[in-house]
């Protein structure tokens, strides 16, 4: 009896602390997931922007919760699975930007090719869902 009573408690404890662990492993690998591609967004635009090149193309991974906007001359990258407090990643840029082709909202990890163009002083980026 003391050892069902026991096996029960170690349940009834042990797999929601489980349940916690695996899920913030989770949330941890999305964000991880997230700032890598912000990071390679911003790459990307810092080269088009300051003249590197007068294009940049890149494939990005993109998850649920990820979304990239462009307000004058800033880009900001958001990420916002719902799980944990929204995270984002801004950048300040010389010309500004404007994005042509937003990111679709979706609920599985997709992956897109982002075009980002430099025309008349305005930075253009389009992200396109790359069929798989």
């Amino acid at each position: 009896m003391l050892i069902a009573i026991g096996l029960s408690t170690a349940v009834i404890v042990g797999v929601p602390v489980l349940m916690y662990a695996i899920d913030t492993i989770n949330t941890t690998s999305q964000l991880q997931e997230a700032q890598l591609v912000a990071e390679q967004i911003h790459n990307a635009t810092r080269d088009v922007d300051n003249g590197i090149s007068n294009t940049s193309a890149i494939n990005i991974w993109v998850i649920p919760g990820l979304a990239v906007t462009g307000d004058g001359k800033t880009l900001t990258v958001l990420f916002n699975n719902g799980g944990v407090t929204p995270k984002s990643w801004e950048g300040g840029y010389n010309h500004n930007i404007i994005i042509d082709h937003p990111i679709m909202t979706t609920s599985i990890r997709v992956l897109y090719s982002v075009e980002i163009v430099l025309v008349d002083n305005i930075i253009h980026i389009s992200f396109f869902e790359v069929p798989i």
